[in-house]
Formats: structure tokens, C-alpha cells, sequence
């Protein structure tokens, strides 16, 4: 019962946070968060930490964020099923992101990198293009023009490869061509 209802608890916080509403979310993810430790379910308590390294990373709370994420990160690896490798490789991209959003650029494209390969041998292909796009946007803002189009470009085709034509297409625009 407890894993059940921390991994709906989980989609909900994900929900409230789509929609901003911040202070539900965090509700939701505490209660989840306990759920998850009371369930002894070790792959469902790697799901909310990393959904809560992924909220304080929103609210700006880097130092929670990364501490979330690291254990996030640390329980995915001790299982090599493929739901535990995909989840490696999202803690691996929130973790980039948030190296990105603290100055640690270095730190950020080695992570980056290490979350597009994870990502890849579980074949999910969003995720490789998620984090394309995230090694895009860091690119962009270290005014690396050249490097972010080919990034962004990258991402337009695993994107595509994932069948997402809306998400595709957007990014698309954003580079000004039609035939990527």
C-alpha cells in the first residue's frame, strides 16, 4: 500500500508542479517521501528522491537539491534492471542541469554526456533528447552559438525518433530551419 500511494503521490507532485503550485507539490512529495521509506521498496524510494531533488532544483534549493539527487543517483545504481538504469540516467540529467544552473559548467557537460548514454542503452529516447536539449540551452547561455544549434539539432532527431512531432517541430522554429 505505502509504495502505491507514494508513486501516485509522486505523479501528483508532478502535476502541482507543472502547474506551479508550489507548496501542494512539496506537500505531496513529503508525504510521498515517507511512503516510500515506510514501503521498503528501494526503487520507489529512488523515484521521490529524485522527484524531490527535482523540486528543490525549481524552488532554487541547490544544496538539497544535489543531496537529493546524489542519493537518488546512488540507489539507481544498485540495481542494473532497465527501470533503474532509466532512472540513472535522469538523476544524471537533473544533476547536469543543476551543475549548469550553479556555475559548474565542467561538471555540467561531463554529466550531461554521461546521462545521453545512460539514457540511450535503455533506448529512451526523450530523455536523450532532454538532455540534447538542456546541453543546448547551457551552450546558449555561455554564447556558444555554433555548438547550441548542433545540440539543439541533436535533440530534434531523438525527439523525432520518440515520435514527438510537437516537441520536435518547436525546436525546430527555435533554430530557423525546416529540415533538421
Amino acid at each position: 500500500g505505502h509504495g502505491m500511494r507514494a508513486l501516485a503521490l509522486l505523479r501528483q507532485a508532478n502535476a502541482l508542479m507543472e502547474l506551479a503550485r508550489w507548496e501542494e507539490a512539496r506537500r505531496s512529495l513529503d508525504v510521498a517521501l515517507e511512503d516510500a521509506k515506510s514501503s521498503g521498496e528501494a526503487a520507489t524510494l529512488a523515484q521521490a528522491l529524485l522527484a524531490a531533488g527535482v523540486y528543490a532544483t525549481n524552488r532554487g534549493d541547490t544544496a538539497r537539491a544535489e543531496a537529493f539527487l546524489m542519493d537518488a543517483l546512488d540507489r539507481f545504481h544498485r540495481a542494473a534492471d532497465p527501470p533503474s538504469v532509466q532512472g540513472r540516467g535522469w538523476a544524471f540529467l537533473n544533476l547536469a542541469i543543476l551543475y549548469g544552473k550553479t556555475g559548474r559548467l565542467d561538471l555540467a557537460f561531463v554529466t550531461l554526456t554521461k546521462a545521453q548514454d545512460v539514457l540511450g542503452t535503455v533506448e529512451n529516447w526523450a530523455g536523450v533528447a532532454a538532455a540534447w536539449e538542456a546541453q543546448a540551452q547551457l551552450r546558449r547561455a555561455i554564447h556558444d552559438e555554433d555548438r547550441w544549434r548542433e545540440d539543439l539539432a541533436e535533440a530534434v532527431i531523438f525527439y523525432d525518433r520518440e515520435g514527438m512531432k510537437a516537441k520536435a517541430d518547436g525546436l525546430r522554429r527555435l533554430l530557423g530551419r525546416k529540415l533538421v
